[in-house]
């Protein structure tokens, strides 16, 4: 596997705001990352939660923590619970009321149009294509996005390599970018 080249979230952001956008400076598309919002404790538990939904291609359910995923964080289920919460108050995560996260920035537990394929070999579902594409940085992997336009239907499909796009079908294709700090439910914005 190819080695990704743009690491942390000030590199991004550097890298984000050297390009030239037509309508807006690069400083009003540049949110914070959902990984800069959390601490350490809360981002191990998150990237756990993530490749457990990937591997299952589930929703994961956190009721009981198994031993072997508390062994594996070093924590107990009591703090592996209460940093979920964080995540979630957060939204970083959006859970039920049967204690199953069934999104997880940028990971879908349900099928979606947004598949993504990390350099890996392992593949899932997205929340939407954006935030597929975002998976390059939160997985730090060239990755492959096949996904549909949410208005027309259309295959979309984008290869993003060492953080730049170097394959877009169709070449015409464009992003709508919605802020999400402005909505209180942004896992449904998509």
């Amino acid at each position: 596997m190819e080695s990704f080249n743009i690491k942390g979230n000030d590199a991004i952001k550097r890298h984000v705001s050297e390009m030239e956008f037509k309508y807006h400076k690069a400083e009003r598309l540049l949110i914070d990352s959902m990984d800069s919002r959390l601490e350490a404790d809360e981002r191990k538990v998150r990237m756990h939660i993530i490749n457990s939904m990937i591997e299952s291609a589930a929703p994961y359910n956190f009721r009981y923590i198994q031993a072997d995923a508390q062994e594996k964080l070093g924590m107990s289920e009591e703090n592996i619970k209460a940093a979920i919460g964080r995540i979630i108050e957060k939204k970083a995560a959006v859970a039920d009321e049967e204690e199953n996260i069934n999104f997880i920035y940028p990971v879908s537990g349900f099928p979606t149009n947004h598949q993504i394929t990390l350099e890996d070999g392992r593949s899932f579902s997205a929340m939407c294509a954006v935030d597929g594409m975002g998976c390059a940085f939160t997985f730090k992997q060239n990755i492959k996005v096949n996904s549909k336009c949410s208005e027309c239907g259309a295959d979309v499909a984008v290869e993003i390599r060492d953080g730049k796009i170097v394959s877009l079908s169709p070449e015409a294709a464009h992003v709508l970018h919605v802020d999400l700090n402005s909505s209180q439910n942004w896992s449904g914005s998509c």
